[in-house]
């Protein structure tokens, strides 16, 4: 399967090029499209350097740097949009986060998913995931605002808000011709919701998620605050569209 893996970046010096090397190896068919917003750590010259100088990566690892922060939802479609701008189509995407929380190993699982007549496979810590190294507060936190979403949205969907997905070529299309209104994680919520109207099928698998263990975490209070905030418009919104 030809497939195209996003990865968001933004200051992820420590971990970026481990984790691309660790998506290369698991199948030749896999490549690789880093959006990077400028990180001030230099995330974006060593990426570029090492597709540069490794073997293989000018082939299959793909940049893009973007002049500002933009938010995760932001940089996943400019990713999405690279892929379909290519003359060889792929058969299917995936996002993920660049800190190892998202389990490389685990992409198979979600592309086969896609392979098997799915157009969309969210990797969900709920209800049977496993989570390492979250502290109660996260816990807390990620129950209610999974909980709220389930029930303002769609309760068929357990985890509103893992970027840990895989995709389609339609769901990319139906992704990419809505316009997005949150920027973040509750975007998150917001393409759920699009791929949901649109009648999509969408399933889901357990993943074990770590916690970061190296790097900087770029989820902010403020961040979080705007995502509970944001469920309600993407709820009435989502409403307003399925009747």
């Amino acid at each position: 399967m030809r497939a195209l893996i996003v990865l968001p970046s933004f200051n992820e010096r420590e971990n970026i090029l481990a984790l691309v090397a660790a998506i290369l190896d698991i199948d030749a068919g896999y490549e690789v499209c880093v959006v990077d917003d400028s990180s001030p750590d230099g995330t974006s010259q060593l990426v570029g350097d090492a597709i540069s100088t490794r073997p293989g990566w000018r082939e299959r690892v793909h940049l893009i740097t973007r002049a500002t922060k933009d938010g995760r939802g932001g940089a996943v479609r400019d990713g999405f949009r690279f892929g379909l701008s290519q003359r060889a189509p792929f058969d299917g995407y995936a996002e993920m986060d660049c800190d190892f929380s998202h389990e490389p190993q685990s992409i198979p699982h979600g592309l086969r998913l896609i392979e098997e007549g799915n157009d969309v496979a969210i990797g969900a810590r709920y209800p049977n995931g496993t989570i390492i190294g979250w502290p109660l507060s996260r816990r807390v936190f990620s129950f209610l605002a999974n909980t709220l979403a389930r029930a303002l949205i769609d309760w068929s969907i357990a985890d509103y808000t893992n970027g840990f997905r895989f995709y389609s070529p339609r769901a990319v299309n139906v992704l990419l011709q809505k316009e997005q209104k949150n920027k973040g994680y509750i975007y998150l919520s917001e393409s759920l919701s699009y791929l949901l109207e649109a009648g999509l099928q969408v399933t889901a698998f357990p993943i074990r998620f770590k916690n970061r263990e190296r790097g900087l975490s770029n989820t902010t209070v403020k961040e979080v605050l705007s995502a509970l905030r944001g469920i309600f418009s993407v709820a009435a919104q989502h409403r307003r569209f399925a009747r």
